[in-house]
């Protein structure tokens, strides 16, 4: 199943009823920025076929014909670099657009706010963590002073700013910043409002990041029931906060659990998507590979050929992860150590 990447949010919806605040939030506005949440245990893909001949590497297709290839580490430094200038023009043309709004409309108008946060989200974007916390850092100040500290922008500010700090590695700064969030999430918008289930995440995943293993169990817990509450049934939030409890239950050494939470996610996988949707081949394999450490190799094992059957029939027997899947078979086999 995909995860959703962390984002940077410009507002967050005021829940009906929501306590007073100065001012009142774009309609349109999104929810506090979310934060990466773990990948979930993808199919592994095998190393990069070998060199065929000076700067040429074949890769056969669905057991067809041979295709070259270019050369992995020059493929990567070539999109590595265009990544770079495709960041570098994006920022030069938000910075523009916030010069503008800055000569036009001046510093305190909400659409030069908005420009800022733009310009310091696409500084994170591109792993410039120290200028966008800068820039957002300025933010939370001027927001809370032109619109109060209980504005749900203000919120927004402080929940970007600790997103940053997170990304930068900065974990203890972000959990500060994250759990003063949580506590204005709840009195503002409400327990059930997204904004606080995204806040309980958030702050749950620096947690395990931080080693509070257990602080982190019993978050991604709550987040689940939250989720299962609040949100309609089905809804793909709900399988991603489960895929976390596992990771997190993990983490803890929650070794049983952690094989029951995949098995619910496979059943429900299977249940929404149906046997053959990728998401299901995915979750299959992750368990697969949770039954080996758990030291159920026979279940491990018997899922894995499920795995294989399923791979070479929905994308071929040399799809790069149908080899994966055979490989990994082997390793089931194998003695645990």
């Amino acid at each position: 199943m995909s995860r959703g990447k962390k984002t940077k949010s410009r507002a967050i919806r005021r829940a009906e009823g929501a306590g007073p605040c100065a001012g009142a939030a774009p309609a349109d506005a999104d929810v506090v920025a979310d934060r990466p949440e773990p990948e979930p245990a993808s199919i592994p893909q095998p190393p990069p076929p070998p060199i065929a001949g000076e700067g040429e590497l074949r890769q056969p297709i669905f057991g067809g014909a041979e295709e070259i290839l270019q050369d992995p580490k020059q493929a990567a430094d070539e999109a590595r670099a265009k990544r770079e200038d495709e960041a570098d023009d994006h920022i030069a043309n938000l910075r523009r657009v916030l010069a503008n709004s800055l000569d036009q409309r001046g510093p305190d108008h909400p659409g030069t706010l908005h420009a800022r946060a733009d310009v310091a989200t696409a500084l994170w974007q591109a792993g410039r963590h120290e200028a966008a916390i800068k820039i957002e850092e300025e933010l939370v100040a001027d927001t809370a002073r032109i619109h109060g500290e209980d504005h749900v922008e203000a919120l927004t500010a402080r929940s970007n700013l600790a997103s940053s700090f997170w990304s930068a590695g900065r974990i203890d700064d972000a959990i500060a910043l994250e759990e003063a969030v949580l506590a204005d999430a709840e009195r503002l918008l409400g327990p059930d409002h997204l904004a606080t289930l995204t806040a309980r995440a958030n702050l749950a995943f620096s947690y395990s990041t931080a080693g509070r293993k257990e602080e982190a169990v019993a978050f991604q817990r709550q987040v689940v029931a939250d989720r299962e509450r609040v949100l309609e049934e089905d809804d793909p939030d709900t399988l991603d906060a489960l895929a976390n409890l596992a990771s997190a239950m993990w983490n803890a050494e929650l070794v049983e659990d952690a094989v029951a939470t995949e098995e619910r996610i496979l059943a429900q996988t299977s249940r929404i998507n149906g046997e053959d949707h990728l998401d299901t081949l995915q979750a299959r394999a992750a368990l697969a590979s949770s039954y080996r450490y758990a030291g159920r190799s026979e279940q491990g094992i018997a899922l894995q050929d499920l795995v294989i059957s399923d791979s070479e029939r929905l994308l071929g027997r040399d799809h790069p992860a149908t080899v994966a899947a055979r490989r990994t078979r082997k390793l089931n086999s194998a003695p645990t150590t």
